[in-house]
């Protein structure tokens, strides 16, 4: 059965399998070639990120004092709608800084001048060979990508030369700078700018305010009166007040605060405010005055009109306790109008240091316009017989007129007078009757009244 079954079944057979040949791969048109993208029409943008407006500076003074023109224009366009135009205008501009003989110092520092509405305002010094100083003022406004940016600069007087001599871009006489982006001389940049403004630079030849208050605070930070005035409209600014003001900065050694030293809290065509912020470590002290300022006309400078000094002022007569003799160097006077106040010590007629320094910048005032007189009044307080603090207080004005006579101003420029306890700044007594010591110290003093 067996046998039979294998003789059925035959020899076994090899299964062979056919595998299809692959289809042919379908034929393809070669790639339509791409143009390359022309480079001022997508620009390869710079990569910048600071997380402060005077990182930004910093960077771009340091770009401008290696001559690396291509880095500090990239950094002053990067941001703007037509930056390659924006970049070979900067770049043409620092360029011509330079050859004209001003030199940019990394050593020097970059001043953070203070804030008008959204921007920051910074300052790069300049240095020329001769030793005169400018600044490159820039604005600077946050960004999404780069955290700060340029938003325009400004220029001062001697510096609009460089960009009075750029070279057209085209025969169109309007096209001097490229698309109209560099101002030319004489234009000026908004404080607030439209979507219009696209002028990356442009020059100021009477400063804004906000320059203006800074050369005038820093003038008076300097002690120097008398570049001060310059800044002021004489006919609506008491000179007490300028002196005072020079005398609070003296004595408590005040500096700006940084950061955000100004403010420019309102901005008009012709009339602004400005907020100076200052600080004195002697004092452990913060505090702040006003500067209002105005000009006649659109090509007249700013002058300063009024000074606010209520809060500095009054800070600085709640530390008068620190430095010893109670110290208000502008007071009001009983019979009306403001002076300038000198302290003594109890029954003392000498001037304490501090008055030295109050009488030197009278003097240069007097110094300065041999017309100009002024009148001091001494006074004491209540203390003693009558006859006496009559002598005693006339002794402590001519204590002051000698030492301006010292100093150079012509005696005859001054009257004296001595008032006695008549004309008490401050209480002699309490409520209650009693003895009042810091009332008597605030009358033991000499005014001066300047009638200039």
């Amino acid at each position: 059965m067996a046998a039979r079954q294998a003789a059925e079944a035959g020899p076994k057979q090899a299964v062979v399998v056919v595998k299809a040949a692959p289809a042919p791969a379908p034929v393809q048109s070669p790639p339509t070639p791409v143009p390359p993208v022309p480079m001022s029409v997508v620009p390869e943008k710079p990569q910048f990120g600071f997380a402060r407006p005077i990182d930004l500076g910093k960077d771009l003074a340091q770009s401008l004092t290696r001559k690396d023109w291509k880095r500090a224009a990239e950094l002053a366009a990067a941001g703007r709608s037509k930056q390659p135009e924006q970049v070979d205008a900067a770049r043409q501009v620092f360029e011509k800084l330079q050859q004209l003989g001003f030199a940019f110092d990394s050593t020097a520092e970059v001043e953070v001048l203070g804030q008008v509405e959204r921007f920051t305002r910074l300052a790069i010094p300049l240095k020329k060979a001769d030793g005169r100083l400018s600044r490159l003022q820039l604005d600077v406004e946050r960004d999404e990508d780069m955290g700060w940016k340029v938003a325009h600069f400004r220029l001062p007087p001697d510096l609009a030369q460089a960009l009075a001599e750029l070279p057209a871009t085209s025969g169109d006489a309007k096209a001097a700078a490229p698309l109209a982006m560099v101002g030319a001389v004489g234009d000026k940049v908004p404080m607030t700018p439209t979507n219009d403004v696209t002028r990356l630079f442009a020059v100021e030849p009477q400063g804004d305010p906000l320059s203006v208050a800074d050369e005038f605070v820093k003038k008076l930070l300097a002690h120097d009166f008398t570049s001060a005035r310059q800044h002021l409209d004489e006919s609506r600014v008491p000179s007490e007040r300028l002196a005072g003001l020079c005398i609070v900065f003296e004595e408590g050694q005040y500096q700006l605060q940084v950061g955000k030293p100004l403010v420019m809290t309102a901005a008009g065509a012709d009339a602004s405010w400005v907020i100076a912020q200052v600080k004195s470590e002697k004092l452990d002290q913060k505090t702040e005055f006003g500067i209002e300022l105005q000009r006649q006309a659109e090509d007249m400078p700013w002058q300063v009109v009024g000074l606010n000094l209520s809060d500095i002022l009054g800070s600085f007569a709640r530390s008068a306790s620190k430095l010893g003799v109670p110290y208000t160097p502008i007071v009001k006077n009983p019979k009306g109008g403001e002076s300038l106040a000198l302290y003594f010590e109890y029954d003392e007629s000498g001037l304490h240091p501090r008055a030295l320094k109050q009488i030197q910048i009278v003097s240069e005032m007097l110094k300065s316009d041999a017309k100009r007189r002024l009148r001091i009044a001494g006074h004491t307080d209540a203390l003693g017989e009558d006859s006496y603090n009559l002598r005693l207080s006339q002794q402590r004005a001519e204590a002051v007129k000698n030492q301006l006579v010292e100093l150079g101003v012509n005696a005859e420029q001054i009257d004296t007078a001595g008032m006695g306890k008549l004309e008490p700044l401050g209480p002699n007594q309490k409520s209650d009757g009693t003895d009042d010591p810091e009332g008597r110290s605030k009358n033991r003093r000499a005014e001066i009244y300047l009638d200039f």
